[in-house]
Order: C-alpha cells, then sequence, then structure tokens
C-alpha cells in the first residue's frame, strides 16, 4: 500500500514529484493496457465474424437439405379455409383437387337412464367399458363406490379413453341426473362397449343401463368424395385428418358445411424459394461487409480497422467468394453456377440476386432448366441406378463423386414374420379365447380381441387392427394376411430390431398359432466400391451408412429396398453424389468453426494466449511499479522525517541560544 506523506513538514509535492519519476513505468503499463484493449476488440469482432458464419451456415444449410429443401417446397391453397386445411410434402403433385365433404368424424356419446340426484345409490358387481379395440377394463361396485357420481369417477381413472360425466336433463322430470359416457377418439371404430354385470334393481339401488340404441352422438368417421364424375373416389378417415387421400397432402377438416365442395390448389411456393436464396445471399454478403468495413483505413482520424493487414480475416472472405463461385460437377451445365440462377457478384464483391431470373428458373421458363437443377445447384443430393437404392444423407465428410459409388449388396433387410396353420372358414371369439400375447419389435403385450364371430380374412383384418390401434404397441405396426389359409403375421420393421413371437394367451389355439412361435427380421448388409477399392460400410434395417474413416463414402446413407430375389453377384446400382455450392460452403463453414482445429478457433486461441502473456507482463510490471512507488514514498518519508527532526532542533537550539544573555546577567 503507498504511504502518502505530501510534504507535510518540508512543503515538498510529493505526489507529483512521485508521479513525475514513476512516469516512464506508468507510460508502459499504460501502452500494455490499451495494447490489451485492441486484443479484446480484434477478438470481439472475430467473435461477431464468427456469429455471423454461424448464420449463414444456418441459411446454406437450408438451401443443401436433400428433403424438405426451400427450393422444392409447395404451397397448398383451399377455397375455403374455414372449412379446410393442407399441407404438402416434396412428393406432391401440383395441381387442382376437388372434393365434396360429405361427413364430419364423431366420437360416440352414450347415456344412462335418470336417476333422482348425482349421488343415486346404484347396484353392485361389475362394469367392463372398453373403447374400440382397446384393452377392456372391469370396474367393481361394491359398498363403498355404489352411487353415481363413484361410478363416474371410477370410469375416468380407468384409462380407457373414456370420461364420464353427471348431467342434468332438463327434460328428465323427477330423475333428471344421467350418466354421460364420451369417447375420446372419433370415428366408426371407436365406440363405446360396456358389459354390465351389475346387480338388478333392488330397493333403492338402481342397476344403471346404458341406451346404446339411441346415442346421444353416434360414432363415425369423415368421409369426403374426390371428383365429382362417375369414377368419383369414396375416403374416409376415423379423423377430421386425412393423410393418404392424395399423394404427398395432407389436409384437416375444420368446420366445414356437410355437403360442401372444396378444392385445393397444390403448386410451387417460390415466395418462400425465393426468400430462402435471398437470406442466404444478406447473410453471405453480411459477412464479407463486416470484414470490410472493419478492413479500412480511416484518414480523418488516421486509425486503421481491426482487421486491416489481419490475413485471417481476409482469408475468409477469399474463401467465400472462391467457394461460390465454383461449377457444381454433374450438375445440369445450363445450371451449374450461381450466375445461371440469377446470382452474381456484383463491383464491390458482394452477391446481387436477380429475383425474376430465379423465379424464371423455378417455373422452367429457362430452357432445359427445372426446379430439380436449381435445387442440384445448391444442395447435397445423389441419384441412382437401381430404384431400390435411394441416396438419403450425408455428412461434410462424404465426398461428390460425379462418376458414382456402386453398391454390393450381399443381404437385402428383411422384416420378421411368422405364419400359423391354417384357420377355420368361420371362428368364434368369446371372453374365454379373446386374449393374445405377443412381442412385438422388442415390446411383449396382451390384447383383447373383441366377441364374435369371423371369417379367415375377417379374423385376419380383425387382429391386426386391435394389435396397431392398441396403447400397448407405441410406434408398432404389424400387417396380417392369409397364406394359404393361414394368418400370416409380419412386424412392418426391418431389420434385426424387427422381431415376432407368440407368448401366450387363450387366442392362440383358435387363431392357429403356437406359443413359442417367432422370427427375427434381419439387417441389410453391404459396401460401397471406389474406383475398384471396396470402402466398408454398416447396415441397420434397411439404411446401409459407409463407415466414418471411409475415404469417400464416410457418413453415406443409402436405403436399400431390394428384396432378396434382388441379391446379385457384384453391384446392385451405383449412387452418384453431388454436393452443390450451398452444401459445399456449408461444409467450409464447418471446417471454419470446427471447435478443436477450426480457423476461427486458432485465432481465438492466439488472441487468449496474447491477452495471457500480456497480463502477465502487467501483473510483472504492476508489481515492480508498486514496490518502486513506495521505495521512493519511503525515501520521502525518511527525508519528512530528518527534517522533522532537524526542525525540532533548530527550535532547541534556539531557545537555548536565546536564554544565554540571561544566564550571563546574572
Amino acid at each position: 500500500m503507498a504511504i502518502n506523506i505530501n510534504g507535510v513538514v518540508s512543503g515538498i509535492d510529493t505526489d507529483n514529484i512521485v508521479s513525475g519519476l514513476l512516469k516512464i513505468q506508468q507510460q508502459q503499463l499504460d501502452r500494455m493496457a490499451l495494447r490489451k484493449n485492441g486484443i479484446q476488440q480484434r477478438q470481439a469482432a472475430f467473435k461477431t465474424v464468427e456469429s455471423r458464419l454461424l448464420s449463414l451456415r444456418a441459411d446454406a444449410g437450408a438451401l443443401s437439405r436433400n428433403t424438405n429443401n426451400p427450393l422444392t417446397r409447395l404451397s397448398v391453397t383451399p377455397s375455403d379455409d374455414k372449412a379446410i386445411s393442407a399441407t404438402a410434402s416434396a412428393a406432391a403433385v401440383p395441381g387442382v383437387y376437388q372434393m365434396t365433404i360429405d361427413a364430419t368424424a364423431q366420437a360416440h356419446q352414450v347415456a344412462s337412464q335418470g336417476f333422482a340426484d348425482t349421488d343415486s345409490e346404484i347396484t353392485q358387481g361389475t362394469f367392463e367399458i372398453r373403447l374400440g379395440s382397446g384393452d377392456p377394463k372391469t370396474i367393481t361396485i361394491d359398498g363403498n363406490n355404489n352411487n353415481l357420481s363413484d361410478l363416474s369417477a371410477a370410469i375416468n381413472s380407468s384409462g380407457t379413453g373414456i370420461s364420464a360425466t353427471v348431467v342434468k336433463d332438463s327434460a328428465g322430470g323427477t330423475t333428471p341426473y344421467r350418466l354421460l359416457l364420451s369417447s375420446s377418439k372419433t370415428g366408426a371404430s371407436n365406440q363405446i362397449t360396456v358389459t354390465n354385470n351389475l346387480a338388478a334393481d333392488s330397493g333403492s339401488a338402481v342397476k344403471p343401463v346404458i341406451n346404446f340404441g339411441t346415442p346421444v352422438q353416434a360414432a363415425s368417421d369423415a368421409r369426403v368424395t374426390l371428383g365429382s364424375g362417375a369414377g368419383a373416389i369414396s375416403v374416409t378417415s376415423s379423423t377430421n385428418q386425412f393423410k393418404d387421400a392424395i399423394g404427398g397432402v395432407s389436409f384437416d377438416l375444420l368446420q366445414p358445411t356437410v355437403g360442401e365442395t372444396v378444392s385445393l390448389t397444390v403448386a410451387k411456393d417460390n415466395s418462400a424459394a425465393v426468400a430462402a436464396v435471398q437470406s442466404f445471399v444478406d447473410s453471405f454478403n453480411g459477412v464479407l461487409n463486416y470484414i470490410s468495413e472493419n478492413s479500412k483505413y480511416n484518414e480523418a482520424s488516421e486509425e486503421g480497422g481491426l482487421f486491416l493487414g489481419n490475413q485471417s480475416a481476409a482469408k475468409i472472405q477469399q474463401t467465400l467468394r472462391t467457394t461460390v463461385q465454383n461449377v457444381v460437377p454433374g450438375a445440369n451445365p445450363l445450371a451449374n453456377r450461381l450466375s445461371t440462377v440469377g446470382i452474381r457478384f456484383n463491383d464491390s464483391g458482394t452477391l446481387v440476386l436477380d429475383k425474376a431470373k430465379l423465379e424464371n428458373a423455378l417455373n422452367g421458363n429457362i430452357e432445359g432448366v427445372t426446379a430439380d437443377d436449381v435445387k442440384r445447384l445448391f444442395s447435397f443430393g445423389g441419384q441412382s441406378t437401381n430404384s431400390g437404392m435411394s441416396f438419403v444423407l450425408g455428412s461434410t465428410r462424404t465426398q461428390a463423386s460425379t462418376s458414382g459409388y456402386q453398391i454390393d449388396i450381399s443381404q437385402a433387410a428383411e422384416q420378421a414374420t411368422i405364419t400359423g396353420s391354417a384357420v377355420a372358414s368361420s371362428t368364434v371369439i368369446t371372453s374365454a379365447n379373446r386374449s393374445l400375447e405377443l412381442k412385438l419389435d422388442g415390446k411383449t403385450a396382451t390384447v383383447q380381441l373383441n366377441e364374435g364371430t369371423y371369417t379367415a380374412q375377417q379374423l385376419a383384418d380383425h387382429i391386426e387392427k386391435i394389435i396397431n390401434e392398441s396403447e400397448e404397441f407405441p410406434s408398432r405396426e404389424i400387417n396380417v394376411s392369409l397364406a394359404s389359409g393361414a394368418l400370416h403375421l409380419t412386424s412392418a420393421k426391418y431389420g434385426l430390431t424387427s422381431d415376432l413371437e407368440i407368448v401366450s394367451g387363450t387366442a392362440v389355439s383358435n387363431l392357429g398359432l403356437t406359443v413359442g412361435l417367432k422370427d427375427n427380421g434381419r439387417d441389410v448388409v453391404g459396401s460401397f466400391i471406389v474406383n475398384g477399392k471396396t470402402e466398408a460400410a454398416v447396415g441397420r434395417g434397411r439404411l446401409l451408412t459407409g463407415d466414418p474413416d471411409n475415404e469417400n463414402t464416410a457418413d453415406l446413407q443409402v436405403q436399400i429396398t431390394l428384396s432378396p430375389s434382388d441379391v446379385v453377384a457384384g453391384a446392385e446400382g451405383t449412387v452418384t453424389v453431388s454436393r452443390g455450392l450451398a452444401s459445399s460452403l456449408d461444409q467450409v463453414l464447418g471446417k471454419l468453426l470446427n471447435n478443436e482445429d477450426g480457423l476461427l478457433t486458432s485465432v481465438d486461441d492466439g488472441f487468449d494466449g496474447q491477452l495471457k502473456s500480456l497480463q502477465t507482463s502487467i501483473d510483472r510490471q504492476t508489481k515492480l511499479f508498486d514496490l518502486q512507488e513506495q521505495s521512493i514514498r519511503k525515501q520521502f518519508q525518511a527525508l519528512e522525517t530528518a527534517i522533522s527532526q532537524l526542525n525540532a532542533t533548530s527550535s532547541y537550539l534556539g531557545g537555548q541560544l536565546a536564554n544565554l544573555p540571561q544566564i550571563s546577567s546574572q
């Protein structure tokens, strides 16, 4: 801590003298602080460049996608947006689709007879409820819950998807309270069923009876008719959502008028495409402009920008410009560079978009150029010589190849499949033979078949429906068909994770099945061949993925839908991988932004090193400065002490001398 004496005795301005003596050292510290501030400003500026590059990568990534690419996005315009809403995927075909709304989906609602009040006593026993093909739940009514409200509460907590409430019927007279059951799902297949084993009326206890003959609301499917001619097609859905009625188009019925005719117009969404390209151009220019503005010399202030003379900043600019100026190998020669679709560099070195020319290219108004060609100019994609092999995706490590990569399949993917023995032409399912426990794709659960009499085909259809709609098998699906009169069960999944096994159940023998009957699927097995050299691949289900260490096909994913009979000796086909400009830029940006060895990481580490070294020097110089200041101030303190002592001695001597005449006079 500095000693402050400030010339109390001597009258010397000590602080100014000390500051003057240490001025050189202080100037050194000030220069170091300025240098540190400059480094921090340049580091922050590169952080801004990094942020802008991340934004550019996001925009480039959108254009580089093989699926859901904005350049091939479709829009759907309904004639009545209050009646219907719709979306379209890239698989949809542009056109106008007309339909008549015949019915909307309704949820099943049924009610009991009337009761005097909400807590009216009911008879005891069991009350089994079931929603559609779901698992039935049995509710036991005894002396602890034998009233209307408790029955309602028990149904609500049963987990069946059926809700219960006691409602007051204004036309009910002296017994206005009725138990209302409502399905949580719409559709004719989601009807409420009840097995009422409550005792008959006895004294004040009344047996609740559900009136299924006159439902409050009948369960019904939504139904639309596509077209209006003699060949019009009727399509139904258990909900008000239709996903497969029109290829690539999904639509929802909102508040239509039954009998209303509406149309859906599917067209290319050029506005989304142009907006995506404009966003890419703006982000690209944003990086270049920021670096340029900070690389100038200001003559008025005689100061240079933060990037003036910085090779790393200049390298980033040059790398970006070079990447997007390249010609895309394998692309349509009429659309293999940015200028062919309306994007060019201006005199200042930034991109300019001609929206009209881009729209012409997307609309096919440029001879020989299609929207797919525009997509290929930007995106990362692939084309196959075999329809059973389709490019899915790759990574920044996947290399483009105009000559293509051969694919040699040694094993096609397969599903788990089991077949029982022939079933009877008519099978009766009762409460005694309705359960079936099976394992499907790793999940074991029990389903309950509906009681009834079934033909062999009806039985197959019913089993498929029961399993696929069971909440016990989430995200799992099975196909059930007949093979020579026997039930043929097939998991919808491919690969080793596809499995089927009959575990137990009272329905097993009636279905021609046996406990322990099981099967597993198989993953696709194959490899890539590049210029005669084999590169390893791993199969999962129908997806074949290149090994991460492959020189060319690292992370390349190809969907193999070939059947075992399609597998031949040698390569089954060739996939050509092309990397468009947005994809190439994404690859370059990935290297620049790499957290381990990217250019920006190296620059940031360099700044951190400079700051650390400089801070060490500042700390050392500050310590020396403090020591020097303390030493000088101690010297001044000693001087002040000496002067003080001299002053005291002088005063003493002065006093003694003043008394000398008095001594001599005596």
